[in-house]
């Protein structure tokens, strides 16, 4: 399952659910395809990503709707310091403290490296050697970001990278509260028929109410909607003399 969420403002909302099934189209491609149906982009815009996806082909489709790319990097990735072929694992290693500054986003602060230049196929691009504070130098604390916007500050690119999160809360939410890692469904069109009824519930709670508003609080009034409209509809019913057998019966309790 393949997922990309549309952030505008503080408002995110699931825009794409692809299925992915081994040996057909790749992942890269399939990615690159949801890119193609986005909105044009006519400001700043951004796409976020794991390391999974920080490649060329994705790059290049973000550039062609006007956005740039931020992602995730993995350690073993080539760069290019002073034209020399290194592993950013290998270059890390000769990073010393007074070549690191200190960045604080979300009220939390690590020790930054900025590199600017090539890497393997990616012409020119900012790459981030990111530890916490508390753990400078740290191989194994050693997190690496991208971004093709070489204009953008090291905290803004931080602080916009961590704009990705909602699309690890949507997967948190939608499987606690929607069941989208508990459906028993064999056939891909039943599932993707049940994908898109999880993005539709998603959409309801966040934005089909008169207020905008995060899916956990939408999902908590849509709830208490609903009850309180069952109490209701009992109450009519006894008002009717409805016989509670008919009651039960409707409501499958019988």
């Amino acid at each position: 399952m393949l997922c990309a969420l549309l952030s505008a403002g503080s408002l995110t909302l699931p825009y794409h659910i692809e299925h992915y099934e081994k040996g057909s189209t790749s992942k890269i491609d399939k990615i690159c395809q949801i890119v193609a149906s986005l909105p044009t982009a006519t400001g700043s815009a951004y796409g976020l990503c794991d390391s999974w996806f920080t490649c060329k082909k994705i790059i290049e489709a973000h550039f062609k709707k006007g956005y740039h790319l931020i992602g995730g990097l993995k350690t073993n990735r080539i760069i290019y310091p002073q034209g020399i072929r290194t592993s950013i694992k290998n270059f890390a290693a000769y990073i010393a403290q007074n070549d690191v500054h200190l960045v604080t986003v979300n009220r939390q602060s690590y020790w930054v490296y900025r590199y600017e230049g090539a890497l393997n196929d990616i012409d020119n691009a900012v790459v981030l050697f990111c530890w916490p504070k508390d753990a400078l130098l740290n191989p194994k604390a050693l997190r690496t970001f991208l971004c093709t916007d070489m204009a953008l500050d090291t905290e803004t690119i931080l602080k916009y990278y961590s704009r990705r999160w909602p699309i690890e809360t949507f997967f948190r939410q939608t499987k606690g509260n929607l069941g989208i890692n508990q459906y028993q469904i064999r056939t891909i069109t039943g599932i993707k028929r049940f994908w898109s009824l999880t993005a539709l519930t998603y959409l309801f709670c966040t934005i089909g109410s008169r207020k905008k508003q995060s899916f956990a609080d939408g999902l908590h009034d849509m709830r208490k909607n609903f009850k309180k409209n069952l109490f209701v509809w009992i109450y009519e019913q006894a008002k009717s003399n409805i016989p509670l057998s008919q009651v039960l019966h409707s409501l499958k309790s019988a």
